[in-house]
């Protein structure tokens, strides 16, 4: 190594990428807190979905006939949906909720369109073959209102037009709505561009940091969607460094994301 330069290596995709940086430019290198968690993935997962927080599990909340919705992440985000939707879908499939009465929607914002192999991995293989999974579509929407602030609640019609509602994300700092999650799924997960630049328009104002659930104009008009659609069950997790599950939090869409 060159004098006076320290190697740091930085994620990159699926790899990662090694740089030299002077010593002089760096005053601390500062690595997220090592977090001991005793159960799997999988035991993380079934545990939250059987003890949700201020809701009924799914057999309480789902019935035979009902058409449910499960929103998830697009492929810019890193919830692992293929980890989570297997056990979810065996929920419902207990609570009488056939394979085809449920379609997953990816909640792409003003994202691209993902191609089918991208739709695939983000589901997994069996998920993929057995349910409907498409994406979000911004030109075909339900306009339900407009929030206090102005934000016209424009949603995608089968997310609107769903019996049942179910979304999932995973929590972390988000730099002006506070943390990721919760009803983001929603909006600006399956809304249009008009509705989400006057969303975010408020990250300017005070309030509108990470961390901050309080007061938080953008959070606040997100939140607020909730008295024009309903999420009947929230799935959110909390990954540590390596993409890995360490947490989960299911059921009323607020209280859990809380």
């Amino acid at each position: 190594m060159e004098e006076g330069f320290i190697k740091v290596e930085l994620g990159f995709g699926k790899q990662s990428k090694l740089l030299l940086v002077p010593a002089k430019n760096i005053g601390k290198i500062m690595h997220g807190e090592k977090i001991d968690v005793q159960l799997s993935e999988a035991e993380v997962v079934e545990q939250a979905l059987k003890d949700p927080i201020k809701a009924l599990p799914i057999d309480g909340t789902f019935k035979k006939g009902d058409k449910v919705v499960v929103i998830t992440s697009d492929l810019t985000r890193p919830m692992p949906s293929y980890k989570v939707l297997p056990q979810l879908i065996m929920e419902l499939n207990r609570a009488g909720i056939e394979d085809n009465d449920i379609t997953i929607v990816f909640g792409l914002g003003i994202h691209r369109k993902q191609t089918v192999e991208e739709k695939r991995k983000l589901v997994g293989d069996d998920v993929f073959i057995r349910i409907t999974c498409i994406d979000s579509d911004p030109d075909d929407v339900v306009s339900l209102g407009v929030t206090s602030s102005g934000t016209p609640v424009d949603i995608f019609r089968q997310v609107v037009e769903a019996d049942k509602r179910i979304c999932l994300g995973n929590i972390e700092y988000h730099y002006f709505a506070g943390y990721s999650g919760g009803y983001k799924a929603i909006m600006p997960g399956v809304s249009t561009f008009p509705a989400i630049q006057k969303n975010h328009s408020h990250m300017v104002e005070e309030g509108a940091r990470a961390s901050n659930l309080v007061n938080n104009p953008v959070r606040d008009d997100i939140e607020e969607v909730a008295g024009f659609i309903k999420i009947d069950f929230l799935f959110n997790v909390v990954l540590n460094e390596h993409k890995k599950i360490i947490g989960a939090f299911a059921g009323d869409p607020v209280a859990a994301h809380r």
